[in-house]
């Protein structure tokens, strides 16, 4: 059988790249400060001094696994309440030829105050994971006051609760959200019913195995194999029952019918009812925009909305999603990351819940053709009331 080939995965390069994703509030401003400074005067590289030295591994092999290619989740997030961020970053793991000549860990990078940063994720309970690492999303879903941690991966995933001392549990298995035999990638927390508690949305990527691996070849050699080769999966959301434990109910919400390679994940009130929607960035699969209809299902909009596909009709390699109010109307606007030759794209929102691809118009699409994105965040960078 020949499947297609993903020229863009068949680096072997497993180097952790974080990218940092600016849009202005209009495309003149954009590529004039994007252009016109260098990253120097912007940002500095700290991460030596702080003495953060954790590398990711991705568990790279002949058979060229997809999931190699992917992973590498990372939070800003205080969890012992010292007003402090501090970093967690996810491992990825072994595959069945790919063997790490170290212990594998995670890491948990307390924050000193000073500028440096200490690795206690061993004593903290949560250097060691038991499956391949993805994502992970930070909440305090039983409201304590402090943060809690759920980790994606495949074939499993977990959650840690803060015991409010430095240290966590795994409390998966009573809390009933392993989402086993899923490769999960995203993952984010909202109320989606407003009853007080954090319900738990988790984006599935595609159907995959260890035990069977898809072969694909460039002139008779082994190379990773196009996302498109891998059907996709549903959605899982899960309801917090208020008493350390999670129902399924993605079925009652109308996501199983809603197949594709799952990855970013945005909540946030596009309709301005008072109740939280999903946007859902998905790789080679029209992206979804889902609107909580207040009775614990939602409706998918993305198509209407003009933000399933690309300017062109074409559903592109979405993986990062950020909401926020670029052009300072009080609509939300969403950036997604993809591929390189594709560009990332910018939409935005209006009253009438129809968005308009401003990518191009904005110079994003010239701006950021060469590059792979990730990850994506808006953020006032400079402090001058613009979002970037």
């Amino acid at each position: 059988m020949t499947l297609g080939i993903d020229s863009h995965r068949m680096s072997s390069s497993r180097i952790l790249l974080f990218l940092l994703l600016l849009i202005g509030i209009s495309g003149e401003i954009l590529q004039h400060r994007l252009l016109a400074a260098s990253p120097k005067e912007i940002f500095t590289d700290i991460t030596q001094e702080a003495e953060i030295t954790w590398q990711q591994f991705g568990g790279e092999s002949p058979d060229r696994f997809l999931i190699e290619t992917m992973g590498g989740g990372v939070a800003f997030v205080d969890f012992d309440n010292d007003g402090m961020l501090d970093i967690f970053f996810v491992n990825g793991g072994e595959t069945p030829r790919g063997k790490s000549p170290l212990p594998l860990s995670n890491a948990l990078y307390r924050n000193l105050g000073n500028g440096k940063f200490e690795n206690v994720a061993a004593k903290a309970g949560l250097d060691k994971l038991n499956f391949y690492g993805m994502g992970v999303a930070a909440a305090d879903f039983d409201n304590d006051g402090y943060q809690d941690l759920y980790v994606t991966g495949y074939p499993a995933s977990a959650l840690y609760h803060n015991n409010r001392n430095g240290t966590f549990t795994n409390v998966t298995d009573k809390a009933g959200v392993k989402n086993a035999g899923k490769w999960a990638a995203g993952a984010a927390w909202f109320d989606y019913d407003r009853d007080g508690l954090l319900d738990l949305i988790v984006t599935n990527y595609a159907q995959f195995s260890f035990d069977d691996p898809k072969k694909c070849e460039v002139n008779g050699v082994r190379a990773y194999c196009a996302q498109t080769a891998y059907t996709g999966l549903p959605l899982t959301l899960y309801h917090n029952n208020g008493d350390g434990t999670f129902t399924d109910v993605s079925t009652r919400a109308g996501f199983d019918k809603l197949i594709g390679r799952g990855l970013g994940v945005v909540a946030i009130d596009v309709n301005d009812d008072g109740w939280p929607d999903l946007f859902i960035a998905r790789d080679a699969s029209p992206n979804l925009l889902l609107i909580n209809k207040h009775d614990g299902t939602f409706e998918d909009v993305a198509l209407e909305a003009e933000v399933a596909y690309d300017q062109n009709g074409a559903a592109k390699a979405g993986m990062g999603v950020d909401a926020g109010d670029v052009n300072g109307d009080g609509i939300p606007d969403f950036v997604l990351t993809n591929f390189n030759d594709q560009y990332h794209s910018l939409f935005l929102g209006s009253k009438s819940l129809a968005f308009s691809d401003h990518t191009s118009a904005s110079h994003l699409a010239s701006l950021t053709r060469l590059f792979v994105g990730w990850g994506a965040k808006f953020l006032d960078y400079d402090n001058d009331g613009i979002w970037m």
